[in-house]
């Protein structure tokens, strides 16, 4: 009953995990690895730090993990210890040739703590904000001298993924960083650079291969990974790297030889031992084998995809979610349209709306959660810097909103109506789609006024980043498409041979896919090299059809869906046969359309229910995924549900409805509207029938059954379309 959405904080620790650490502690003896005799817990705590690396793909010769109580500690340890000078001499870094320790603005707090140690030891501290940190490193590294003394070392320090918003920093940024990259921006053309990783947030959820990515300093916690145990984590330190680290202070455990007398002791070589103060926690350590043993049965990249398809859902419900009057339910604070998981992880942050454009307080929703049992995050997240950026706060009004009582932590929300931090929905490895359901359930009933869903607002800007993904003809009505894989002609009537037979009673009525729809079963296939075309179905043979009107015979109809009467090609008696045993409805006939109409062009829509091309924007289509998740049936091939032939990508969704003109490649088409779904769309595999996407469609489009948009070629000239045209549209 209980719904945990707050990952992000702490995940869960599995029951299996805690009955395999308590049946461990029961049957074992663990003593404090310093006592001689203890080899057993020295041994397992050895082998735990190799378990840490190897999850990180690199070794002991690579990396060296030093056991801290958390993140926070680890970033402790590199405030206090990193040498900013090239001195042996002179650690205090107190001279002009001191590096520097540039920041970036979505830093979690314990990063911005180490500016007042650093700076106290004369290096200056530098702030880089979040849209010029991505203007940096998307110039060119300029090319430096690996063999020039370097006249002191700098620091760069940013997360791995921001844990306001769940946007992933680029990695690429620790390579670029030790290429200098940071040099001009902090005036230190001769440092030598090192990078500091905070990885507790990204490293919960996601894979990090240290063989590939290949920071000198790497903090984690690893109830963030795996909920138990607390308070403990760990700093990767690169071998390499590890001379630019001093220690001052020592406990138990880290010297080989100390006099009380003197000030006088000798710290252990071995880089561990020199950090690690005191006993180490051993039976935290010791229980980390069984939360690594869940993530590695699970693998980092499902748990990646699982949480980024939550967040998503989440994300697109919430942007789509909207009062009575059109006003937006809520404000998303987000560095991405949650499209891509190299950008986004499982993070969604946001304020609640009322129907009047006033914000409710965070508090409130608290409040509200609690009664829905519902364990989520609230304020700032211990992120000021990504707070303010996102909440659109000067530094001026933050000073002001603390003179005024404010405090991180406290329980004041909103000043002059305006929040002051937000609401945050994280998931973990155990989370599932009832957890969103929960949370959308509780967004709506908080809404005073039922909430209606609004497809987003289209832009009105010209788009040129469209491709054409898929093309797709349909040569017999109502039948199986046909996926073109390079490229195809187009005549005065369409695409070649799309909509050019129909399947006929012996009454001259066509069959539709209404009420037939083991119609979907029959897919025809066109064999141009060998000038036919071949029809299957499930559980009969093949049989062939020319592609030549070789056929005398020729049918005068009265057609029942355009009203018309019109005198077309039959394609003769075996493949009447064949239909008739195939379907199951005796003296069926398959009809094509006449020489003259296809040379003509004439009624070159009469098979088509709308125009000649049907397209369908691939953003869209995923929207509509998102609604409807839980239809397996829906998912298995999504495009064959909307028949269309034109398949776009790399658009908005949506952003098809506002289109008025279409160019494909070197091809014109005026757009006709949108199109009018059938009342029954089937399943285009099993021909089953579904109440989906009709039902969604009904919903979101407040009963308009529309979607994709119908076109007309300008040209009558013979043209090909290809698969990879670049598409324009106005």
């Amino acid at each position: 009953d209980e719904c945990y959405v707050d990952h992000a904080g702490a995940t869960l620790y599995s029951e299996t995990q805690v009955r395999n650490v308590g049946a461990n502690l029961h049957g074992s003896l663990y003593g404090n690895p310093h006592s001689i005799g203890n080899s057993l817990t020295h041994d397992i705590i050895d082998r735990m730090r190799y378990r840490i690396l190897s999850h990180f793909n690199t070794n002991p010769d690579e990396y060296t993990v030093i056991f801290t109580s958390g993140a926070t500690a680890s970033l402790k340890i590199i405030a206090e210890g990193f040498r900013f000078t090239t001195d042996e001499n002179n650690k205090t870094a107190m001279s002009p040739h001191s590096g520097s320790f540039v920041y970036v603005q979505d830093n979690h707090m314990s990063v911005l703590g180490m500016r007042d140690v650093i700076a106290a030891k004369g290096a200056n501290a530098i702030y880089l904000d979040h849209d010029q940190a991505f203007q940096i490193f998307s110039q060119p590294s300029t090319p430096h001298d690996l063999n020039e003394r370097q006249s002191s070392n700098s620091l760069f320090a940013f997360s791995a993924q921001c844990n306001f918003s769940g946007l992933k920093y680029p990695l690429k940024w620790i390579s670029d960083t030790h290429a200098g990259t940071l040099s001009v921006f902090a005036r230190k053309p001769s440092t030598r650079w090192y990078v500091l990783l905070d990885a507790a947030s990204f490293a919960a959820t996601n894979k990090l291969d240290l063989s590939i990515y290949k920071p000198d300093f790497l903090c984690l916690s690893f109830y963030k990974m795996f909920g138990y145990p607390t308070g403990i984590g760990a700093l990767l330190v690169k071998n390499k790297s590890s001379d630019v680290l001093d220690k001052m202070y020592y406990g138990g455990g880290t010297v080989d030889i100390a006099l009380s007398s003197e000030r006088f002791h000798r710290k252990r070589q071995i880089l561990y031992e020199r950090f690690e103060d005191g006993t180490v926690p051993f039976l935290s350590i010791v229980s980390l084998q069984y939360g690594f043993e869940i993530l590695s049965k699970l693998s980092m990249d499902q748990i990646s995809k699982h949480v980024f398809s939550l967040a998503k859902t989440l994300h697109h419900s919430l942007l789509t979610l909207h009062h009575c009057n059109g006003k937006p339910v809520v404000k998303l604070y987000s560095d991405s349209d949650y499209e891509d998981r190299s950008l986004q992880g499982g993070i969604v942050a946001f304020n609640v709306m009322r129907s009047n454009g006033q914000y409710v307080g965070y508090m409130e929703i608290l409040n509200m959660a609690a009664i829905f049992k519902i364990h989520l995050r609230t304020g700032c997240f211990c992120n000021p810097g990504a707070c303010q950026r996102h909440l659109s706060f000067s530094t001026k009004e933050i000073l002001k909103y603390y003179e005024a009582g404010y405090v991180c932590g406290g329980e004041t929300d909103l000043i002059n109506g305006k929040p002051i931090g937000a609401v945050r929905i994280s998931f973990g490895y155990m989370s599932t789609i009832k957890d969103v359901q929960t949370v959308l359930l509780m967004i709506t009933k908080f809404i005073d006024e039922p909430c209606i869903r609004k497809i987003p607002e289209c832009k009105n800007t010209q788009i040129n980043k469209c491709t054409l993904q898929r093309l797709f003809i349909y040569p017999i009505k109502s039948c199986g498409a046909y996926e073109i894989t390079d490229s195809w002609n187009l005549n005065s009537k369409g695409l070649e041979y799309d909509k050019e037979w129909m399947i006929m009673t012996s009454s001259g009525t066509c069959l539709t896919q209404k009420y037939h729809t083991n119609l979907y079963l029959l897919k025809p296939v066109i064999l141009r090299k060998q000038n036919i075309m071949r029809l299957t179905y499930p559980g009969r043979p093949t049989i062939d059809v020319s592609l030549e009107n070789v056929y005398e015979k020729s049918m005068e109809y009265q057609s029942r869906i355009h009203e018309s009467k019109v005198q077309d090609i039959d394609c003769g008696s075996k493949v009447s046969e064949w239909l008739s045993l195939a379907l199951g409805k005796p003296n069926l006939r398959l009809i094509r359309q006449s020489r003259e109409r296809q040379k003509n062009g004439l009624d070159k829509a009469l098979l088509s229910n709308q125009a000649s091309y049907l397209a369908v924007n691939e953003a869209s289509v995923s929207w509509f995924i998102d609604k409807i998740s839980d239809d397996l049936n829906f998912q298995k091939d999504i495009v064959h549900q909307f028949r269309a032939n034109i398949i776009v990508e790399g658009c908005e969704a949506f952003d098809e409805m506002q289109w008025k003109h279409v160019r494909i490649g070197n091809n014109n088409f005026n757009v006709n509207g949108s199109c009018a779904r059938c009342q029954m769309i089937s399943d285009q595999i099993t021909d089953e029938k579904i109440i989906e996407p009709l039902r969604t469609l009904a919903e979101e489009l407040h009963g308009k059954l529309r979607f994709g948009i119908c076109l007309t070629r300008l040209e009558n000239t013979q043209s090909i379309l290809k698969i990879g045209d670049h598409i324009n549209c106005f």
